[in-house]
């Protein structure tokens, strides 16, 4: 995402004080430029607010340390912010380009945790790390903790068979193996139990369920159950009706949002500046790209239907979709947004851009807007 153009305050102008209450009353990004070369990022719920304490207010509760301040400052760039999403977005760019070494600290961005299959290991185990592989295997998530991608991991080892242990393994008959194995939980390939090629099965059965969070088994599973069912084999049919609801509890324990980092799509919808402004916020492939803007705030509406308007508006933000960046950190940037009690938006995930559900996304828009009219 490009960082817009700032509001550009000079500290010595004299007409400061009008500069500041004509900006709007909305949440921002602020940059205190002093004589040194490195300003002070700061954001507030109140742009004008903040800045008018700052600057140009004569009571304070520590007089002498903004008096102090404004001597020394020269301007102040301002970056107006209709949500919370677009405040971290626009304060995860700025840090990196004033505090490239340490942005991370400044931010307290706390990188997010994934599940996936270990990379390069002929013997695959279900890992959770704060990382996204680099070596083309899926990395899921990302979860609200690592107590819930463990707890997450952990239901789904119950339903394969798959190791546990953490061991590099050399596999050889005379290996003294765990208990999984003897619980019939692991296919044992430290004994030389299964072959590689047959244990490389059971992790493409782990990698599916992953996926597809579990679909694909549940279906197959409920094909087998109805097929028992009419053998009349009702023990049969009752074992894989216990194995499906395994399923459905580990499925349960994944929010709707999480997904294949390489892969991970969708569009967050928030409000603007203005009264009747929205802001569309794609991702694709975990990458932040670059907003959309919505403006019912004109009297004169579009001809277009808000549907078409919205097609239009996303088509564009995909036109040239940006494919580097620093997805781990991006994506914790959504983690933070999503899974806060202070989220102030909505998020609509797809798998292709067919998928989208615009519909649903027109009548949320045409809600916020309603809203809007009543607070008015």
């Amino acid at each position: 995402m490009k960082l817009p153009a700032p509001i550009t305050l000079v500290t010595a102008a004299p007409d400061l004080k009008e500069r500041i209450a004509g900006l709007p009353p909305s949440a921002g990004i602020y940059a205190l430029a002093p004589e040194s070369p490195v300003p002070h990022l700061g954001s507030s719920a109140n742009l004008r607010r903040r800045l008018t304490r700052l600057l140009v207010s004569s009571s304070s509760t520590r007089p002498g340390t903004v008096e102090a301040l404004r001597e020394r400052l020269v301007s102040v760039d301002c970056w107006p912010a209709g949500s919370r999403l677009e405040s971290a977005l626009l304060l995860y760019g700025l840090a990196r380009r004033y505090y490239p070494t340490d942005y991370l600290k400044r931010l307290r961005l706390r990188i997010p945790w994934f599940v996936g299959l270990t990379a390069n290991d002929p013997f695959s185990r279900l890992e959770v790390v704060n990382r996204i592989s680099r070596a083309g295997v899926s990395s899921f998530g990302p979860f609200l903790s690592r107590d819930a991608a463990d707890a997450y991991a952990q239901q789904v080892l119950q339903l394969f068979q798959i190791r546990r242990c953490t061991d590099v393994l050399a596999p050889h008959p005379e290996h003294p193996g765990c208990i999984y194995g003897e619980m019939n939980q692991c296919l044992r390939p430290c004994q030389c139990g299964v072959t590689p090629d047959e244990y490389a099965s059971e992790a493409a059965r782990v990698s599916e369920f992953l996926t597809t969070n579990g679909r694909s088994t549940i279906a197959g599973l409920s094909v087998a159950r109805d097929r028992a069912s009419a053998q009349m084999d009702f023990e049969q049919a009752a074992q894989i009706h216990k194995r499906i609801e395994k399923a459905n509890s580990a499925a349960a324990l994944r929010d709707t949002a999480i997904e294949d980092a390489a892969n991970f799509n969708g569009i967050a919808l928030t409000r603007g500046v203005e009264a009747l402004q929205f802001r569309l916020w794609p991702i694709l492939g975990g990458l932040w790209q670059e907003p959309a803007s919505l403006d019912f705030s004109a009297e004169e509406s579009e001809a277009k239907s808000l549907d078409q308007q919205i097609r239009e508006r996303v088509t564009d933000s995909f036109t040239a979709p940006r494919t580097s960046g620093r997805r781990v950190e991006e994506l914790a940037i959504f983690s933070r947004w999503y899974y806060s009690s202070w989220r102030d938006g909505h998020w609509f995930p797809f798998h292709r851009l067919s998928d989208l559900n615009y519909r649903k996304m027109v009548r949320q828009i045409s809600k916020m807007a309603n809203t809007n009219n009543v607070l008015a």
